[in-house]
């Protein structure tokens, strides 16, 4: 139940996204925004849509889907499934490739993001920022019995995660001030319930290199998170630790797992590729 609300709504915040940007530049192609938003219907818990599904969850007409989708289908980013609904294809993995080779340091920082989930029993990961989430860019440790396990790729709220507001508490000046004003237009509410928080974790990355999530995201989840740095060619990047709620305690978070990796990620740095802003 959890992820279809996350899956829902992740797809009205992609549309506010895109009719923002398209009512401030008519120069925008209304029918790739289109396309894009048919591939970013699928999601883990959804693999499989019919036309009809798609219009009804986009507002599309049915023509309109069927033929975006026939196109989707010649071009190789969407299938059929043997019921003849539509899945996306394998092809879309070639997209990643090179967004994923222009980050070789997602191997040099694989060895102390293991040796962090190793300790702890539990899973770690390196995000990046993307408009108003945080990516797994390289994820380690796979407990048995999770409720939840990152894998590269899947995203998450920079507003209400320890990842996103590491990532957050690297941005200055007006870069900050844009990226919160963004936040709070595509999700005013949740961005008002949160924005407390939000603060309180910046200022806390800012003073003691960490911040700690109970469950702000995923209620079956409790996490740690670092700034790492900003890279040469401006990706804000950090890195997370996990447990699940049931086994996590606390005050172990505070004095032992956030100090922790607030370490690791100060060594990282010592690498050069990475480098954090003055406040």
């Amino acid at each position: 139940m959890s992820k279809n609300r996350d899956n829902l709504n992740s797809l009205e915040k992609d549309s506010k996204l895109f009719d923002a940007e398209s009512s401030q530049d008519v120069s925008l192609s209304s029918t790739l925004i289109r396309g894009i938003e048919i591939l970013q219907c699928f999601t883990s818990s959804d693999r499989a849509l019919t036309n009809a599904e798609i219009a009804r969850r986009l507002g599309f007409s049915r023509p309109t889907v069927s033929r975006l989708c026939k196109t989707l289908v010649h071009i190789g980013y969407l299938r059929r499934d043997t019921k003849g609904a539509f899945q996306l294809a394998p092809k879309m993995l070639a997209l990643n490739y090179p967004v994923l080779s222009g980050m070789p340091w997602r191997y040099e920082v694989l060895g102390p993001i293991q040796e962090l989930a190793d300790m702890c029993g539990g899973a770690a990961s390196i995000c990046v920022m993307s408009v108003d989430s945080f990516v797994h860019v390289q994820t380690t440790g796979i407990p048995p019995a999770w409720p939840y396990i990152p894998d590269i790729g899947q995203t998450g709220p920079l507003h209400r995660s320890a990842s996103g507001w590491s990532l957050l508490s690297m941005l200055r000046g007006q870069r900050y001030t844009d990226k919160i004003a963004q936040l709070n237009s595509l999700h005013p509410k949740e961005f008002s319930a949160f924005e407390e928080k939000t603060n309180a974790a910046i200022s806390r990355c800012h003073k003691q290199g960490f911040c700690v999530s109970y469950g702000d995201w995923r209620p079956s989840l409790v996490a740690t998170a670092a700034p790492l740095g900003i890279t040469d060619d401006g990706l804000c990047v950090s890195i997370a630790l996990g447990l699940p709620s049931y086994s996590a305690v606390p005050e172990h978070f505070e004095t032992d797992l956030g100090p922790r990796i607030a370490d690791a990620a100060e060594a990282l740095r010592g690498s050069g590729v990475f480098s954090l802003p003055d406040h």
